[in-house]
C-alpha cells in the first residue's frame, strides 16, 4: 500500500519502489540487453533489424539532440533506470553523466555496470531526487519517460529544476507519454492499482505549456507513438518466449499482471489513446540566445 502525502519525497519513493525493484533480474528477461525501459526509436523494417537496435538508436538519438560530443560535457540524466542513456552517454559520446534515481534496485545495477566497464571516472549514480541535485547546472540534461511520475501538481517544480540544471544556451530533452484531456491520466484503475501509483499524463500540449512556463524555450516536439507500438510488441514477445521462467521468478498473479499490463499498453498506444513525444528545448541566456540550430538536423 502507498502511504503519504501525494508526490512528497517518501510517497514518490515508495510509488518508485513498488513499479521498479519488483527485480532486476525481472526487467533483464523482458527488455533489451541495454535496458531501456522506455520507447525505441526504429529506423529499419529489416528482419534483422530488432528492439536492441531501436534503443541503440533512440539512446543515439537523445545524444544528438542535445548536443553531446565534446569531450567532457557534464551531463545530468534524470530517471535515470537501469542507466541505458547514462552509460551510452559515456561511451559513445565522452559525456561526464551524472544520473539520478529513487530505486536502489536500479542503482545498484547500474553501478556494476559501470565497474565491469571502468566508467568509475565518468558516470556516478545517485540516490536522488530531482529536486535536490545540488551541483548544477550542467551543459545538457535529460529525462527519458520520468515525467509521467512527478505529478500534475508537481510538474512545473519538475520543468523547473530541468531548468535551472542546465547551463544557459544548454539543451534539455524530456521524452514523456501523453493521454488525452480526461482520459484517466493515471492510466486507469488497473495501472493505478497494480502497476504504477500516483502516475499523471495529460495531452502533449499541456506538457508543451509547463515546459515553456519554466522559462525553457521549446524548439521541437517529435511525436514516436508508432514507434512505442513496436516496442511494446516486442517485449511482449519476448515476455511470452519466457513464461514459465518469469512465473518461476515472480508468481503466476504478477506474471499475469503483467501479461495484462502489456497487452494493454500496446493497445492504447496502437489505439491513439496514448502517445509518447520527445520535446526538445533549450535555455537562452541572457540575451535570449540559444545554441540551437537554425535548420533541423536530427531525427
Amino acid at each position: 500500500v502507498i502511504k503519504g502525502r501525494l508526490h512528497s519525497l517518501v510517497r514518490d519513493r515508495a510509488a518508485i519502489s513498488h513499479h521498479y525493484d519488483l527485480s532486476n533480474e525481472f526487467y533483464e528477461m523482458v527488455l533489451d540487453p541495454q535496458m531501456a525501459y522506455s520507447s525505441g526509436y526504429w529506423t529499419s523494417d529489416s528482419p534483422d533489424y530488432g528492439l536492441e537496435d531501436a534503443q541503440r538508436d533512440k539512446l543515439d538519438l537523445v545524444c544528438r539532440k542535445i548536443g553531446l560530443g565534446r569531450p567532457g560535457m557534464r551531463f545530468l540524466d534524470v530517471g535515470c533506470g537501469w542507466g541505458s542513456l547514462s552509460l551510452h552517454a559515456a561511451e559513445h559520446f565522452d559525456a561526464q553523466v551524472v544520473g539520478v534515481t529513487i530505486s536502489r534496485e536500479q542503482k545498484a545495477f547500474i553501478d556494476k555496470r559501470i565497474a565491469d566497464r571502468g566508467l568509475q571516472d565518468r558516470v556516478e549514480i545517485r540516490i536522488q531526487d530531482y529536486r535536490e541535485v545540488p551541483d548544477g547546472p550542467f551543459d545538457a540534461v535529460a529525462s527519458i519517460e520520468m515525467g509521467e511520475h512527478v505529478g500534475e501538481k508537481n510538474y512545473p517544480i519538475y520543468a523547473k529544476a530541468l531548468h535551472d540544471n542546465v547551463v544557459p544556451g544548454g539543451r534539455v530533452l524530456v521524452q514523456q507519454m501523453s493521454r488525452k484531456a480526461g482520459d484517466n491520466p493515471g492510466g486507469g484503475a488497473f495501472i493505478e492499482s497494480f502497476i504504477a501509483p500516483d502516475m499523471y499524463m495529460r495531452p502533449v500540449g499541456a506538457t508543451v505549456a509547463m515546459i515553456e512556463e519554466s522559462g525553457l524555450e521549446v524548439r521541437d516536439v517529435h511525436a514516436l507513438r508508432e514507434h512505442y507500438v513496436r516496442t511494446v510488441d516486442a517485449w511482449y514477445a519476448t515476455f511470452e518466449s519466457r513464461w514459465d521462467d518469469l512465473v518461476a521468478l515472480v508468481g503466476d498473479e504478477v506474471a499475469r499482471v503483467w501479461r495484462l499490463y502489456l497487452v494493454g499498453g500496446g493497445m492504447a498506444f496502437r489505439d491513439g489513446r496514448m502517445g509518447v513525444d520527445q520535446i526538445l528545448s533549450v535555455r537562452p541566456d541572457d540575451r535570449g540566445v540559444s545554441s540551437m540550430p537554425l535548420v533541423r538536423t536530427h531525427g
